[in-house]
């Protein structure tokens, strides 16, 4: 072996060990953390109380980050605008790397969903523009590290998302499953879609839907329409609009983010939609199969966190938060949080579920979803002001995005505040591999704090 190749051999060898050859990629690098949701990252963490440093501002509003590295192992945050940009910003600094533009100058090219990172380090994101009244069609695009489109695909049938796509790879094929709300007999049903990505282009697999909605009772699809116009105007106005309370009003039309479960045989993936249907689907290999289904009222839904213990769990309008067995679909229990759940909760192991109502964190038991009490004391506490952002969670903290970012234990007794934050009430906190903490505020910056607590 000459000394070039020498070389050679060495570079790919520690490129592999380093994960940039096809290596593990952060895993913070969906939204709410991993394929799963449950929003956690196993690493002691600090408190978020002084900002290192400030980006300048993005019109940011329903996306949250989500990290991925470049060729040198160093982390990078990717996060879409409603003016249709894709931003990549260093994590040591805060500047921009690149951006990519998906619309014209003037366009109504929206990003309002979080972007997903594949074990490549490819990114992919979901651009929508309105298509007329209550309806929007949407966009799925493949970016790589560089910044430069591979392919883009457009949902059939008017499909539209305001949800994250989950990118997972099963047996050497890049698959890719994401929620899609279609037409279909002039109605509106939510779809699974499966697609494989071969490198150029993106091949749909398999589209299943959960469940068949009925649109016969009166007024029904009018207040469909009018969900969806209020949520376009919710996500595609920045600064995000808040109201007379100085909160952005909850009830909107946001579609899921589906949690992916793989490690078995067959991957399944877990859905509660804002239509008629909750359940899960199991990727066959060659087609998706419908492995339970259960049917709701059209009631709007947080999306679904499947927790270390296989219980996927979810928040509802209602302030239940219900909890069903993956593989059966048995209910195993339901906690009322007496406020309106629409964050996704977080799991930190097999022990704790974090959900977040409307101005509240409270801490409810994953075994049996009864409140944790600590000397009779109910494991909850006020938030200041009111947020739709999920909350994140390391080995030792909890972080949420609200007038404030607010760390705290997981006992919600010691606490840290940063008041010279304000949330934008949609973006969700992120944690980076070394226990960094990332913020969206509202005024379109994104905020970084210490890491670990030898820092």
């Amino acid at each position: 072996m000459n000394k070039f190749m020498r070389r050679l051999f060495l570079f790919f060898t520690l490129a592999v060990f380093s994960g940039c050859v096809g290596g593990k990629y952060s895993t913070w690098g969906h939204f709410h953390g991993d394929l799963s949701n449950q929003g956690f990252q196993a690493i002691d963490s600090g408190f978020a109380l002084s900002s290192r440093w400030v980006s300048k501002p993005y019109k940011i509003t329903g996306a949250s980050p989500v990290i991925g590295k470049d060729l040198q192992g160093r982390e990078v945050l990717y996060i879409g605008t409603c003016d249709g940009m894709l931003v990549a910003v260093r994590s040591e600094d805060g500047s921009e790397k690149w951006r990519r533009s998906f619309g014209s100058v003037g366009s109504e090219t929206r990003i309002v969903s979080s972007a997903s990172v594949s074990d490549k380090g490819n990114i992919y994101v979901i651009t929508s523009r309105k298509v007329g009244a209550g309806r929007a069609s949407s966009t799925l695009h493949k970016v790589d590290h560089f910044g430069y489109p591979k392919w883009s695909y457009t949902f059939p049938d008017n499909g539209f998302t305001s949800g994250s796509p989950k990118i997972t790879t099963v047996r050497n094929d890049t698959l890719i499953f994401v929620y899609v709300s279609v037409d279909v007999n002039s109605g509106l049903q939510g779809e699974l879609f499966a697609l494989r990505d071969d490198g150029y282009e993106a091949h749909l697999l398999d589209r299943k839907s959960l469940g068949i909605c009925r649109f016969d009772i009166a007024g029904r699809k009018a207040n469909l329409v009018d969900f969806f116009e209020d949520t376009w105007r919710l996500l595609s106005t920045f600064p995000v609009e808040f109201d007379e309370h100085d909160v952005g009003l909850p009830d909107y039309f946001l579609d899921p983010t589906v949690a992916v479960v793989t490690g078995s045989e067959k991957p399944r993936i877990a859905i509660a939609d804002n239509l008629c249907s909750l359940g899960v689907f199991e990727w066959e290999g060659v087609e998706l199969s419908v492995l339970w289904h259960e049917g709701h009222d059209f009631d709007k839904h947080s999306s679904a966190m499947v927790s270390p213990n296989g219980l996927m769990v979810f928040g509802r309008r209602d302030g239940k938060v219900s909890a069903y067995d993956l593989e059966t679909g048995v209910k195993m229990w339901e906690y009322n949080a007496e406020q309106a759940v629409f964050a996704t909760p977080a799991a930190a192991r097999e022990k704790y579920v974090f959900i977040i109502s409307t101005d509240q964190i409270q801490v409810i038991s994953a075994l049996d979803g009864t409140l944790i009490q600590d000397d009779k004391l109910p494991r909850k506490l006020q938030l200041l002001g009111g947020t739709l952002s999920s909350p994140a969670v390391t080995a030792n903290r909890v972080y949420v995005s609200t007038f404030e970012m607010l760390t705290t234990t997981y006992d919600l007794k010691a606490r840290g505040h940063d008041t010279n934050f304000h949330g934008n009430g949609l973006s969700s906190v992120i944690v980076g591999s070394d226990g960094s903490v990332y913020g969206i505020a509202a005024d379109g910056t994104i905020r970084k704090y210490a890491g670990t607590e030898s820092e």
